[in-house]
C-alpha cells in the first residue's frame, strides 16, 4: 500500500442518506490515522443546504428554514462549526485526508488543497477571503475576485481531512439568492456577537464560467485524480473492503449518532 491514495467516489441520492458524507468523514478520519494511508473521497447530492453549528445561534432560524422548505432544499446541520453552503448536482464536495497530523500544520494543509487546485484547473486560483460570499473565509478559492470553492479543515487523532466544496456547474446566483435571503431572514433581529454574511450574489462563480469551458462533475472529478497521480498510486477498488470492517462501521456508527443527535434538534427548531 506504500504511496497509494484509496478512492471512494459517493452519490447521495436520497433524503435519508444526506448525513452518510459526514458519518463516513468520521469513520475515514480513524481509518487514515490508524492505517497512514490517505482517503480521497467525492460526494454529490440533490438540492441541500448544509449548515454549521454556528447556524444554529441565528436569532430567527425557525423563519430560515421554513424559506429553505418552500424551495424545496433539504437541510441539516453538520457535526462542525463554520456557516452554511449549498451542495446541488453542480456542486462537486472533495476531501483529501492525509495522516501524519502533527507533521502538517493547519496552513499547510489547506494549501495542499489549493495546489490541487491550481494544478489542476487554474495557475490563477487565488486563497483569501471572500467577504461577501456565503461561509467566507481566510482560504477561500477565487479567480479574478470571484469564489469558486471554499475549504474547511476536520482534525482527529492522527489525520487531518481537507475538505472543499468546488461549485463546477449550474446556477451559482441562484445558490447565492438562496443564502442571502436564508441569512437575511434567520439573522434578524441582527445578531450583535457573530458577524453572519451580508450575502453579494455576484461575488461568486462556477468554474465552468470562469475557466470559459464545458465542465461536468465526471471530468473534475477525473481531472483532479490525474493531479493526485503525479504523487500516488490511486486505488479504486480497496476503499469498499474497508468501509465493511469492524472498525470503520463502529467509527461511522458513532459519528451518525452524534449528527442524529443535532439534526433532531435542529427538526425540533423547525417545527
Amino acid at each position: 500500500m506504500n504511496n497509494t491514495i484509496l478512492l471512494y467516489d459517493q452519490q447521495i441520492k436520497k433524503d435519508e442518506e444526506m448525513l452518510n458524507p459526514f458519518a463516513d468523514t468520521g469513520a475515514i478520519l480513524r481509518f487514515v490515522s490508524e492505517s497512514k494511508i490517505p482517503v480521497a473521497h467525492f460526494w454529490t447530492t440533490p438540492k441541500t443546504v448544509i449548515l454549521g453549528l454556528q447556524d444554529q445561534r441565528l436569532s430567527n432560524l425557525p423563519g430560515g428554514l421554513n424559506s429553505l422548505a418552500e424551495k424545496n432544499y433539504i437541510y441539516y446541520v453538520r457535526n462542525s462549526g463554520g456557516l452554511g453552503v449549498v451542495t446541488d448536482d453542480g456542486i462537486l464536495n472533495f476531501t483529501l485526508f492525509l495522516p501524519d497530523k502533527n507533521n502538517i500544520t493547519i496552513d499547510q494543509a489547506y494549501e495542499e488543497m489549493h495546489q490541487i487546485m491550481q494544478k489542476t484547473f487554474s495557475k490563477d486560483i487565488a486563497t483569501g477571503t471572500i467577504e461577501h460570499s456565503y461561509c467566507p473565509g481566510t482560504y477561500d478559492l477565487s479567480i479574478d475576485g470571484k469564489k469558486i470553492a471554499g475549504i474547511s479543515q476536520r482534525r482527529s487523532g492522527d489525520g487531518v481531512a481537507i475538505m472543499a466544496y468546488i461549485s463546477i456547474n449550474g446556477d451559482q446566483k441562484k445558490r447565492s439568492q438562496l443564502m442571502k435571503d436564508f441569512y437575511e431572514i434567520s439573522d434578524y433581529p441582527v445578531n450583535k456577537k457573530i458577524g453572519f454574511p451580508k450575502i453579494d450574489i455576484h461575488c461568486m462563480e462556477n468554474l465552468d464560467t470562469l475557466l470559459n469551458q464545458e465542465l461536468t462533475i465526471e471530468d473534475a472529478k477525473l481531472r483532479i485524480l490525474k493531479t493526485i497521480e503525479e504523487k500516488y498510486t490511486v486505488d479504486k477498488k480497496q476503499f469498499n473492503i474497508i468501509q465493511k470492517s469492524a472498525p470503520y462501521l463502529d467509527a461511522y456508527q458513532q459519528t451518525m449518532e452524534d449528527l442524529i443527535y443535532k439534526n433532531d434538534k435542529l427538526a425540533e427548531v423547525s417545527e
